[in-house]
This record gives C-alpha cells, sequence and structure tokens, in this order.
C-alpha cells in the first residue's frame, strides 16, 4: 500500500536513490516529478547540483559528513522544499548521509562493480544497505522493483529498519499495464531504446488507476520511471498529477542517448561499464534494429579486473559486431586490459584508439544497423596513465556520422 510519509518539521522532503546501475536515471525524474508536483526542489546527482531555479552547478563533494547537510541548508536557504540525492556508494561509505535523514530511499539493483575499493561484493553491498538500515527514517519508505537484483538483502534492510517497503512493477504496489497493440505498435514504427515513442498503459497505485503516456518503453526505463513516480508519491503527491507528468520526463545525458541517424544508421551512447549495465543497454537497442547491432566498448584500467572477459561474453552474445578498444585505461597497459576483456569474446575486432574504434563502427554500419558506444556516455576526457585527454564520445559520432 503507497501511504504518504509524515512530513519532517522544519526541514525539507529528502529522497535518495542508491544500486549499482540507473541510479542518476532515477534521481533525475525524481527530481522533475517533484517540481511537477509543485514544490521547490534541488537535487544532487552524478550530472552535478541542480539549484532550485534548474541551473546546473559542478560538484565537488568533500569526504566530510558537513558537505550534504552545508549543500541541503544552501539549497534551503533559497526555498528548497525537497531535496533528491543520488547516494554513491563513495558517499555512504565516507558517512556523508550521517546527519541527512532520508524520507524516502529507493534501490535500482545490487550487481558487481567497485570490488577494487571495497574488497568483496558483501562490503559493497553493506555500503549501499546503510542507505535502508542506518539512513532512511525509521517510519520512512523504502522503495525497489519486485524483481530488483538481491532484493531480499534490500527487504531484510528495510525490515532491520523498521520502515516501509513499496514495491514496483507486476504483481507490486505500484505497476503499469500495456494498452492491447501498443507494444507491437511501437516496435513495428522502429523504436530504439525507447527514442521518440513512448508506452501507453494504465498506471495502478494501490487502488487507483491512471492512464498514462509513458516516454520509454524498454522494461529498465520503465521501471527507472516507476520508481521515481513511486518516491514522489510517497512523499504526498497525487498519483494523476505525477503520472500526467511522466510523459515529460526526460533522462539525462549520455544514457542510451541517441546521437543521430543517417542513411538509415542510428547512433547511441551509453554509460554502460560494468557487466549489468552493458546487457541491459544492449536489450534495450536490439529490439529497435532492423540490421546489425555493432557495439563500441571497453573495460576501466585500476579497476575489478574479473568483469572484463564477462563483459566480453556479453558484447558476444548480444551483439553482431564486437569492436574493442580503450575506456579510460588510467594508469594500467591498455593492452592487458583489452586482452583480458578478449578472453570473453574472442573473435571481436580490437581498434586500440577509443576515436578510430567509433569511425570504424560506424563506417561498416549497412541500413538498418544500429552503433551502439558504450562505457563514458557524457564523460568529456579519456583517462590515460596521469593525463586528463579531451575526448567525448558523442562529438565523434556526430562527426563520424557526418563523414559517412
Amino acid at each position: 500500500m503507497v501511504q504518504p510519509v509524515n512530513p519532517p518539521v522544519g526541514r525539507p522532503v529528502t529522497t535518495a536513490v542508491t544500486g549499482t546501475n540507473g541510479k542518476t536515471s532515477v534521481a533525475t525524474a525524481t527530481l522533475q516529478l517533484l517540481r511537477a508536483a509543485g514544490l521547490r526542489a534541488a537535487g544532487y546527482d552524478s550530472t552535478g547540483i541542480t539549484d532550485v531555479h534548474g541551473s546546473l552547478h559542478e560538484a565537488r563533494p568533500r569526504r566530510s559528513a558537513d558537505y550534504l547537510p552545508e549543500l541541503i541548508e544552501r539549497q534551503v536557504r533559497d526555498g528548497a522544499q525537497a531535496i533528491s540525492l543520488e547516494a554513491f556508494v563513495g558517499i555512504l561509505k565516507d558517512g556523508l548521509f550521517e546527519r541527512v535523514p532520508v524520507d524516502v530511499a529507493v534501490c535500482t539493483g545490487l550487481e558487481r562493480d567497485h570490488l577494487d575499493v571495497h574488497g568483496s561484493l558483501e562490503a559493497y553491498w553493506g555500503a549501499k544497505l546503510s542507505l535502508f538500515d542506518q539512513h532512511l527514517r525509521p517510519d520512512g519508505v523504502a522503495v525497489m522493483a519486485v524483481d530488483c537484483a538481491r532484493g531480499d538483502l534490500v527487504r531484510a534492510a528495510v525490515a532491520r529498519r523498521g520502515a516501509r517497503l513499496v514495491t514496483v512493477g507486476e504483481g507490486g504496489d505500484v505497476h503499469i499495464a500495456p494498452d492491447a497493440g501498443a507494444g507491437q505498435a511501437a516496435d513495428e514504427a522502429g523504436a530504439v531504446g525507447g527514442a521518440g515513442r513512448g508506452l501507453a498503459g494504465q498506471l495502478t497505485v494501490g487502488t487507483e488507476t491512471i492512464p498514462v503516456q509513458l516516454p520509454v518503453r524498454h522494461s529498465i526505463a520503465v521501471t527507472n520511471l516507476l520508481l521515481a513516480a513511486t518516491a514522489v508519491i510517497s512523499l504526498g503527491a497525487s498519483p494523476a498529477t505525477v503520472a500526467a507528468a511522466l510523459t515529460q520526463v526526460t533522462a539525462p545525458p549520455g544514457r542510451l542517448e541517441t546521437i543521430g541517424r543517417r542513411d538509415g544508421v542510428t547512433a547511441i551512447v551509453d554509460t554502460a561499464h560494468n557487466p549489468a549495465a552493458l546487457r541491459t543497454a544492449l536489450q534495450a537497442v536490439r529490439p529497435g534494429t532492423a540490421g546489425r547491432l555493432i557495439v563500441v566498448f571497453g573495460a576501466g584500467g585500476e579497476r575489478d579486473r574479473a568483469k572484463r572477459p564477462e563483459m566480453g561474453e556479453l558484447a558476444a552474445a548480444l551483439a553482431d559486431v564486437v569492436v574493442l578498444t580503450d575506456d579510460n585505461p588510467r594508469r594500467e597497459p591498455a593492452q592487458r586490459i583489452r586482452d583480458e576483456v578478449r578472453v570473453g569474446c574472442p573473435g571481436c575486432l580490437e581498434i586500440p584508439r577509443r576515436s578510430d574504434a567509433i569511425r570504424a563502427a560506424v563506417l561498416m554500419a549497412r541500413p538498418g544497423d544500429t552503433v551502439l558506444v558504450a562505457g563514458k556516455g557524457d564523460e568529456t576526457v579519456q583517462l590515460v596513465g596521469t593525463r586528463r585527454v579531451p575526448h567525448d564520445d558523442r562529438d565523434i559520432l556526430r562527426a563520424a556520422l557526418g563523414e559517412a
């Protein structure tokens, strides 16, 4: 049952999103929906700090328990009534949430990542779960999908805290039933990653059913929007108001972002840099790809090495053409990184220089093909050694499309 939390006294209502993948998508959607519900809202996520006026500022977090309270207080002075936060594992581990009471906490799922920092999955997941068993108000609300990865751990953490749990998805407290024929019509129209066409259906919130039009249609993107919607409704917003606003929600840059189309070739970038995210991105663009799915990707240096062959296997299994290249090698030998990825995709095409790999993928694409460049999304530099080399996958793709 979706029952609003009791409003806090003397501070803004606060939502926080954690998980391995999809955090920024949910956090930015939550911020947009808070504003659509009539609240003056500010946000902090991987894109930066969005103030109550809608301006985006670069975030430079400090490892201090004062950082988030001071950030929130600055926004409150400007009139903020609500705060949307992305709870990165680093700021949870470093104690930045110690003095931030959370009214609604959202989990997007717990997968494998950051083992190079945390040493084990248990330590990594434990840092994430602290949002639910330490920082969520005991009378607050936790939100997760019915099929949330390691949802059992989230349920246990919420139970330890004594908070309420609201589930999203088929069989959950909040779910959407697509209108008959809507999925087939969108597929026939050639939707790619939900771009340009969405999903029409009936949104059910508890016992209330509301017509809704989503700007996306892939299952993960739909779930992320429903997580955000449920978080805002749990703060007391009208379900009808939130449902009406869903159609206008825009995704953050670099997340399944369609860069352009030329001569029947579609070019997309995504931030996918771990196995679960890469699988999701490839599965998202496949239904709208009439021809071949060409993926360009690599793996980051000085990070969890065990995930590299797994990413190679996923790419080989889910794409038609795999172009292996460098991501952010940092101070690790780039060739060693590629060799470890190649274990999972021995038949891939290897082009070390990332800009060359992107151009090659566009040049080999035929009408109906999709080129997905994964790993960096909206990043504007490549980390090579100790240097920050200017590089933007989106700019390279646009230029390559123009030259093709």
